[in-house]
């Protein structure tokens, strides 16, 4: 599409929309982290960014 730039289409990383999609999903932290092969920690750090992100763009 015209004036539109592809380069901030996605906004969160890759790993953060599969944490995010898993949260909405209902999942715990220790079940994201097993089935993403991370630490619980990780998933932790990875929500904060999802919702930092969320603050900070409304």
């Amino acid at each position: 599409m015209k004036g539109i730039d592809h380069k901030s289409k996605f906004l969160l990383t890759h790993r953060e929309r599969e944490v995010f999609e898993l949260l909405v999903q209902d999942k715990t932290t220790r079940d994201i982290a097993g089935q993403l092969f991370i630490s619980e920690k990780t998933v932790r750090n990875h929500i904060s960014n999802v919702m930092q992100f969320e603050i900070n763009h409304n």
